[in-house]
């Protein structure tokens, strides 16, 4: 397995402000988000994207994935979703999807994320807004088989796919696409009441990239910094090295973009002293050193 660090917790700092903090601090790889002010579809001509490629190249990154799940330039975080009672919201997500899909073809990136349908709106049967999605999927999947790039689905508490049997059950009905695949967020799946090693053991087959940051013991929604929280990460690790993944394994902690410093670079050694070799790094002044 590789290991990548998102943007999304460096969502106030410029995009290539943010993609050089993730070099310095030794990783090989950047999850770069779909929203302003980092790459949202729209923004990007042709020469930015040029631009774009030449600083990534510069500083020997790979992109691992583009992450559109949540969008804050459309409206907020889960919305416009997949499963909105408003067409015209809908048609928002289906698009901007599309765009995501064509802008990762041409930076090269090999899978979008994307939410897991949505909230499920009021006076909506789950049955109604699972056969939304289902035709929704039926809408884009075609371009990403085209453009050869993986749509991703990443399973969420509170929205329409949260557990990993809905999320077998999903890729059954879309008949194993492999053009649809698992991101696998590691506080997700326990935040859902999951075991996530148990997680694993069901979707690693079609898993193509895995979120990791750790979680609180009350399992609340929080992405808490690696080693911070309850989950035991070192089994989840080995639970990948035992299934021989070669995907990604992004980092992405939430809601620390005031101690972001001390974050990214505190990933990169947490991963070190846990036996995970980065490249090199500029180690952060306020971070302990790594022994």
């Amino acid at each position: 397995m590789q290991f990548a660090f998102s943007t999304k917790i460096l969502r106030l700092q410029p995009l290539f402000e943010a993609i050089d903090f993730v070099a310095k601090a030794g990783f090989r790889a950047v999850e770069i988000m779909a929203d302003r002010p980092h790459a949202f579809p729209e923004d990007l001509t042709a020469p930015k994207i040029q631009s774009l490629n030449q600083f990534l190249q510069e500083r020997k990154l790979k992109v691992s994935n583009l992450y559109s799940s949540m969008v804050a330039t459309l409206e907020d975080t889960h919305n416009p979703s997949w499963i909105e009672e408003d067409w015209k919201k809908r048609e928002l997500r289906i698009r901007y999807t599309l765009d995501c899909l064509r802008l990762a073809a041409v930076m090269g990136i090999p899978h979008v994320t994307t939410l897991p349908g949505g909230p499920i709106p009021a006076g909506t049967t789950r049955f109604d807004a699972w056969r939304l999605f289902i035709a929704n999927m039926h809408r884009v999947l075609p371009l990403a088989r085209k453009l050869g790039v993986k749509l991703l689905i990443d399973p969420e508490p509170g929205l329409l796919i949260e557990s990993s049997e809905s999320m077998l059950e999903f890729l059954k009905e879309l008949d194993y696409d492999d053009c649809l695949r698992v991101d696998f967020d590691v506080v997700h799946f326990y935040c859902a009441g999951e075991d996530p090693c148990q997680a694993w053991e069901k979707l690693c087959p079609y898993v193509a990239q895995v979120h990791l940051a750790d979680a609180p013991a009350d399992r609340s929604h929080c992405h808490v910094p690696l080693g911070e929280g309850v989950i035991d990460l070192g089994a989840v690790l080995s639970s990948l090295q035992q299934s021989d993944f070669h995907g990604f394994v992004v980092i992405r902690p939430d809601c620390h973009e005031q101690n972001m410093e001390k974050i990214v670079y505190g990933s990169a050694s947490y991963l070190e002293q846990a036996g995970f070799a980065l490249r090199k790094t500029d180690h952060c002044p306020i971070c302990s050193p790594v022994s």
